[in-house]
């Protein structure tokens, strides 16, 4: 469409995906779409760069649940950030970093499968975070 809007069809060809991954995002609310009264959907500009950052997380190994929190703590600005999304990822390294400590405190033999699921955990988090600066950084003109 020639007005920033775009059928499912259209949309999906665009961002490279299937109309059922787009319709599966639109279900599980990473997708806002309008649907004005003849009831198709049409994707705008704002849902190509919702998906730009859906597909940059999850290559970075977070789940819908953590991009969806992700993005809705950010609807208010209407355009999530890698800052912010950096933000979110040390909140949540943070509270990690907390259960670990808690989870020391138990009996050596009963927290080591704990352990070892928080520590994995802590790593993807901490990979994903690290690869968020790194796109940052390239992202940044040199002064």
């Amino acid at each position: 469409m020639d007005d920033g809007r775009y059928t499912i069809g259209e949309f999906a060809r665009q961002m490279a995906l299937s109309p059922r991954t787009v319709d599966f995002y639109t279900r599980q609310g990473l997708l806002h779409p309008d649907q004005p009264g003849h009831g198709y959907r049409h994707y705008t500009e704002e849902d190509r760069r919702r998906v730009a950052l859906i597909k940059q997380l999850q290559a970075r190994k977070f789940s819908l649940q953590e991009i969806r929190r992700i993005l809705d703590s950010d609807d208010h600005q209407k355009t999530p950030s890698a800052v912010q999304a950096m933000e979110h990822v040390a909140l949540e390294l943070d509270r990690l970093r907390g259960f670990v400590q808690g989870t020391r405190a138990l009996p050596s033999a009963a927290n080591q499968p704990a352990m070892r699921a928080m520590a994995t955990e802590a790593l993807q988090k901490a990979t994903a975070l690290s690869s968020l600066l790194v796109s940052l950084l390239q992202d940044m003109p040199l002064l």
